[in-house]
């Protein structure tokens, strides 16, 4: 598969996913969804083309090329930039992008949301679209200016089968009258939300802010146990600084010894913008305000820059080294230095352990190695911010050998040249789903869909595509599972991670090692 083909495959995969996120972000047919699906359908048109003799018109695989990224990764790379706080260069992006006022309004909607929940309400009003009738309410109660929310929320409770701002907004104005002591029709506005609720076309966002709603009735009135009742488990959607925040408020209303500690659960859970609401409330519970440090996620990007160094040193080799002669054809210089060989006599140690790791370290292109590093600095900061930076490279290093040694026993007899990092970041994958498999929230369960079709993607992908190695992959994951479900069996703290960690980085460090010696013999 050629480089290009490649490219329009990963636009492809990622537009199938894109496309239907736009069409719940804007109507089927206007710019937003139209754009993303002419963009999907172009890249996999060249994706035949490559693998079939369907005819390529002349200039697809270019246009693909440039506008399919814009197009399909264009929206992800402006959420990124909002959660980043950079919302004057996404708007930019937006407008720039799509045209129309409705493409706009759609993803500007969408942004302000992100930075809604980031706390950054000078970024969501930037955000906010002309007209938009949601965001000015959230955005009052975000500032707790609840006369605001009142007179700007409509009277009457939407109607069945209203789209999911709309019943935001009605949250937001019960949460608004239990604030002004407005009991009673806060009350009797939920009792309408619960039997809403339990209509055949009632949807998640109605069943949130039903359940939602109703635990903050049960906390104005000091009712403990109903709080915690109706919050679990967690509605969909709801941010865990605000369900903890509940929590506390009933716990203040009836005066119970864990006010203070679920306050700092809440501010240590909430974003910084948000936090010194909590610490005020920490502060009359007589409690001490914990001081928090950013968690950075060092070992995914250290291990990411790794690889992407180690590409680098791969161009390098291929360009001033030596191929190998072997019983199969010449192999360029990285790949006889590294690649995990099968059947491959004549290459220097062909057979050696090392090599169950080492082909992590060298890739077939570019876009191969753009894409592993990508996913693999996505899927890790997840990882490391629930578990550690050793089961980070603890589930790195079991996918890439579990890889290796299911491809050996799958493929026996056969020739295989296996190299790239997919075995270890599946791997990765693999740790995150036996962590979220175990999970009660409604973010782990939404989290295990995804990861489970992003799998099943990549396993059809696996075969369907020459080329690509499909024991590699189902190695990794399988890899990576293992080590997930050891872990948890594992005593908890850091100690065994930390472990794990240092085990692991001296096996990466040293096959390193070997691969640079084995390299620098094959210079000419």
């Amino acid at each position: 598969m050629s480089q290009t083909a490649l490219l329009a495959l990963v636009i492809l995969v990622s537009g199938v996913y894109a496309v239907r996120w736009a069409n719940r972000l804007a109507p089927p047919r206007s710019e937003l969804p139209l754009k993303t699906t002419l963009a999907t359908v172009a890249a996999g048109w060249v994706v035949a083309g490559d693998l079939t003799t369907v005819p390529v018109p002349d200039g697809l695989d270019l246009v693909v090329a440039v506008l399919g990224p814009l197009y399909v990764f264009g929206p992800l790379a402006a959420a990124a930039l909002v959660r980043g706080g950079r919302t004057r260069f996404a708007t930019t992006a937006v407008d720039a992008l799509y045209w129309t006022p409705v493409g706009r309004a759609a993803l500007r909607r969408f942004l302000a949301g992100i930075a809604l929940q980031r706390g950054d309400l000078h970024g969501a009003e930037r955000l906010a679209p002309e007209g938009d009738a949601v965001l000015p309410v959230l955005l009052a109660a975000r500032r707790r200016a609840w006369d605001e929310v009142l007179a700007a929320a409509p009277a009457e409770v939407p109607a069945t089968g209203a789209q999911s701002g709309a019943w935001s907004v009605e949250a937001a104005r019960i949460q608004a009258l239990l604030e002004l002591d407005a009991t009673e029709e806060a009350a009797e506005r939920i009792r309408v939300l619960e039997v809403r609720a339990e209509e055949p076309d009632a949807g998640p966002a109605l069943h949130a802010a039903a359940r939602l709603s109703a635990a903050r009735l049960a906390a104005a009135r000091g009712r403990v146990e109903e709080t915690r009742r109706r919050l679990n488990p967690p509605p969909e959607g709801v941010p865990a600084h605000e369900l903890f925040a509940t929590l506390a408020e009933a716990a203040a209303r009836a005066r119970h010894a864990a006010e203070g500690d679920l306050w700092t659960r809440a501010f240590a859970a909430a974003p910084p913008p948000l936090r010194a609401r909590y610490a005020e409330r920490i502060r009359a519970a007589g409690g001490t305000v914990p001081e928090l440090r950013p968690v950075r996620p060092w070992g995914t990007w250290a291990l990411t820059g790794a690889l992407l160094l180690a590409y680098l040193g791969q161009v390098g080799l291929d360009r001033f080294g030596t191929a190998v002669p072997t019983s199969v054809g010449r192999l360029d210089p990285s790949w006889a230095a590294a690649a995990f060989l099968l059947g491959v006599p004549g290459a220097p140690a062909a057979d050696a352990w090392w090599r169950t790791l080492s082909y992590a370290y060298v890739h077939g292109n570019l876009i191969h190695i753009a894409l592993n590093a990508w996913v693999l600095f996505d899927v890790g900061r997840m990882l490391e911010g629930r578990r550690h930076w050793g089961d980070l490279t603890a589930a790195f290093v079991a996918g890439t050998a579990m890889g290796a040694y299911l491809t050996q026993v799958a493929q026996a007899g056969q020739v295989v040249v296996l190299v790239g990092a997919s075995g270890g970041v599946l791997g990765v994958a693999g740790a995150l789903l036996a962590d979220v498999l175990r999970g009660r929230g409604a973010a782990d369960r939404q989290l295990t869909r995804a990861l489970l079709q992003w799998i099943l993607l990549i396993g059809v992908l696996s075969v369907a595509v020459p080329g690509v190695s499909l024991w590699g992959h189902v190695g990794g994951v399988v890899g990576g599972l293992l080590w997930g479900f050891a872990r948890q069996g594992a005593p908890a703290g850091a100690g065994v991670s930390r472990v794990a960690g240092y085990l692991s980085v001296s096996l990466l460090v040293g096959v390193a090692g070997i691969v640079v010696s084995n390299g620098v013999g094959l210079l000419r």
